[in-house]
């Protein structure tokens, strides 16, 4: 940006005007190089990438990228020491990036192996690493069709194994994982957000039918532990669909890791809140860290979860909706220390979107958390959050997203802390506007 005087005029600018030009220049620069990457990014994502096609094996690449601005504030946040954490500047976030592999192979496609790369998350932004690596057996492999017994099952059921997103309600199919933002509406995701990448197995009914289930086991942790005591995680689910526009799921998870030290302890804990490695999208409040704002509802010890969830989708219609009511409950959040202090909460959420033309909608989630029971002592702490926004495709592969939030901490028993260390006792909040530019391919 230049600043040139008219003709015989001469410009007395004081030194604090021209550290503001400064700025402002440089501001302004950020933008316009920020604008410059995101379009740069957004050639190559204008078609899907298939590597190889043949009888035998196919193999796709799916790549996603994320940039997000945000002009958020909290306040009445004090850390556990009691000191008040520091406003917030707007801003740009790290650039977030997924990159996945997808095969299928056998004449049938029998086998389907999957893996996937985080780029950069919030966690690790200058790290790539592994996030998911699994497999899908849904036929007879060609090698092994001597196994006659087999084909009545698979027949009926898929078998997967290796490290997954486990499948506990229906959540995962509206919220962000990293880069993968385009199945949500809205920028951020619900307040209580159950996920876990987890190692074990899950078996499931054959997709597309009225009535479908879910059995599976898994480590309860992100990765390998081989602590003493650590005790296997279960989940199930259940779906049925009343008429073909309502789906409808009820979910179940349950852990026992009360019989070795508590995570403080060096022991184990169901991670599947704590654990959250695809992170959350407003950055920096509430103390920051992987989940920002989020509420970790459990330590994870002697551990269950239910949820239900309701999603009414029809073609032609312009109304989408979905919502869901959990509860969560930690009979000893100490582990195999000495007594067995208990902590309960309820977790609900309801998301309506509009679809106004095919490229442009409009979206509003309500979701909150309410504990009954927090470090073994009653409270009638709430947690809500709103969020109104929408989208709008500028290509097919292309979203640009804007989502106004509102977040406030209230009733729970002075000295309470949830989130980070968080004193919910004072009446956090946190509120502003965040929005995202998204490609997928």
């Amino acid at each position: 940006m230049f600043w040139l005087p008219a003709p015989g005029l001469v410009v007395r600018r004081t030194r604090a005007a021209e550290n503001d030009l400064i700025e402002m220049e440089d501001v302004m620069k950020r933008i316009v190089i920020t604008i410059a990457l995101l379009l740069a990014f957004a050639i190559p994502s204008m078609a899907q990438i298939k590597l190889t096609d043949t009888e035998t094996h196919k193999l796709f690449i799916t790549v996603h990228t994320v940039g997000t601005a945000q002009t958020l504030d909290h306040k009445n946040v004090f850390n556990t020491q009691g000191q008040p954490i520091a406003k917030i500047e707007p801003g740009f976030q790290n650039a977030f990036g997924d990159l996945g592999f997808i095969g299928k192979f056998g004449k049938n496609q029998e086998i389907e192996v999957v893996f996937d790369l985080y780029l950069s998350s919030r966690n690790h932004p200058s790290q790539t690493y592994g996030n998911e690596g699994y497999m899908i057996l849904r036929g007879v492999p060609e090698n092994l069709q001597s196994l006659k017994f087999l084909e009545p099952v698979l027949s009926k059921v898929d078998i997967k194994a290796g490290h997954f997103l486990v499948d506990f309600g229906d959540g995962l199919q509206h919220r962000s994982n990293n880069a993968i933002v385009q199945k949500n509406p809205l920028v951020g995701n619900f307040v209580v957000d159950p996920n876990i990448v987890s190692i074990g197995m899950q078996v499931s009914s054959k997709p597309g039918q009225r009535f479908g289930w879910l059995l599976g086991a898994n480590n309860g942790t992100t990765t390998e532990d081989w602590s003493v005591g650590r005790g296997f995680a279960a989940n199930g689910k259940l779906i049925f669909y009343p008429i073909k526009p309502l789906r409808t799921s009820v979910s179940y998870m349950m852990a026992d890791q009360s019989d070795n030290p508590n995570k403080s302890g060096g022991g184990s804990q169901l991670q599947m809140f704590t654990g959250n490695r695809s992170g959350e999208r407003y950055a920096g409040v509430m103390g920051g860290g992987q989940a920002p704002g989020n509420v970790f509802p459990q330590a994870g010890e002697k551990f269950s979860a239910a949820q239900f969830d309701a999603t009414w989708k029809q073609d032609n219609n312009p109304i989408e909706l979905y919502g869901h009511l959990g509860r969560t409950q930690d009979k000893d959040i100490n582990g195999s220390a000495a007594g067995t202090p208990e902590e309960t909460w309820n977790y609900y959420a309801g998301d309506v979107v509009y679809r106004f033309t095919p490229a442009l909608y409009g979206a509003v989630r309500y979701s909150a958390a309410q504990t009954e029971m927090l470090g073994g002592k009653t409270t009638d702490g709430t947690v809500n959050r709103l969020q109104v926004g929408g989208g709008f495709w500028l290509t097919r592969n292309m979203l640009m997203k804007l989502e106004y939030v509102t977040q406030k901490y209230d009733g729970f028993r002075q000295g309470d802390m949830v989130n980070n260390g968080i004193q919910a006792w004072r009446n956090p909040e946190f509120n502003g506007f965040v929005a995202e530019v998204s490609f997928a391919f």
